[in-house]
């Protein structure tokens, strides 16, 4: 019984923890964005980025969505979306473009700054994340698009906020969308426990292990690896960044293990939540998967026979001890 209450009191603290993380970064850039809204920024952000929404098949109005994402959460990307005016709203394929673009691309300057103290460089992480990211959007739109594959309407879960010239309206609906974003944190915190009492995490984790070795990331690498895959960048990289303080870690594993955590993190968590946008679980769940360990395959391919030289000037950088260069069993 004790146990129980000592649980139910840590799932309990860690849903306010969360919540309280999000929305104090939430709800400055929601008021932000309204804000810009209100001077005509938007517009003009629009106009700079639909040529680049073009390209992966989206509305021109979801570039404030992506930017917004890409500086700061999913959440607080899908809350901005929720208030955007979408005549037709989206696609089953949008709403999987979206989608994967999210995941490759959210909360980018901090988790870059994380992969910087693991040992990596910023602007390999960025390259890698958004670059690439992107790329691989434009050519799913363009599978999508040949094949007319996903193009029957999307089901978004999150309501869409009516748009209102009344700044009251405007606040209400902004709590009300705050609210379901909170249910979603209780829903997914609670699906997480639920997974790791099942063993389904533990399964996840047996799985990803034999397809890390398979690319080149080393066995110390490969468990770090799984641990930010499952529960996050900020639990794998914060885990990597001591591992990586140790000299116990190969220069190359590290940046291997911080591309793939990078890509691919937070499967349960981030796959759940882009799902409630109409995304295509196999598209921002498998494929993100295949391509993760695709990208991180060819590049420990491409770059293992350079030298250490180009490595440091490159791709990592002095966060990583020298005795992580050289032979390390």
């Amino acid at each position: 019984m004790d146990k129980s209450i000592k649980k139910s009191k840590d799932i309990v603290k860690n849903i306010f923890e969360i919540t309280y993380e999000l929305f104090r970064i939430m709800i400055p850039t929601l008021i932000i964005v309204k804000i810009l809204q209100e001077l005509g920024f938007v517009d003009i952000l629009n106009n700079l980025l639909s040529p680049l929404m073009f390209l992966v098949g989206l509305p021109e109005e979801i570039g404030i969505v992506v930017t917004t994402t890409i500086l700061t959460s999913p959440y607080t990307g899908l809350a901005v979306l929720a208030g955007l005016p979408l005549e037709n709203g989206l696609t089953s394929a949008q709403a999987s473009v979206l989608g994967l673009l999210i995941l490759f691309a959210h909360s980018l300057p901090i988790e870059a700054l994380i992969c910087r103290r693991a040992g990596v460089r910023i602007r390999a992480t960025i390259f890698v994340r958004l670059i690439l990211g992107f790329l691989f959007c434009v050519m799913l739109h363009q599978f999508l698009n040949a094949t007319n594959l996903l193009s029957s309407q999307a089901t978004i879960i999150i309501p869409f906020s009516e748009p209102s010239p009344i700044l009251l309206d405007w606040v209400f609906n902004q709590i009300k969308t705050l609210f379901i974003i909170f249910i979603i944190i209780v829903s997914i915190v609670i699906l997480i426990e639920i997974f790791k009492y099942i063993g389904i995490q533990r399964l996840i984790e047996l799985s990803l292990k034999p397809f890390l070795n398979l690319i080149g990331v080393g066995e110390r690498a490969s468990t770090i690896a799984v641990v930010g895959v499952t529960l996050g960048i900020g639990f794998g990289g914060g885990l990597l960044i001591q591992e990586v303080k140790s000299g116990k870690i190969k220069y190359k594993d590290v940046f291997g293990v911080i591309t793939l955590i990078g890509m691919l993190h937070s499967v349960i968590e981030d796959t759940g939540l882009v799902s409630l946008m109409g995304a295509n679980i196999f598209i921002t769940l498998l494929l993100r998967c295949i391509l993760t360990l695709l990208c991180v395959y060819l590049i420990l391919k491409i770059f293992s026979n350079y030298s250490e030289d180009f490595w440091k000037k490159y791709l990592v950088n002095e966060n990583i001890p020298k005795q992580s260069y050289g032979n390390i069993s």
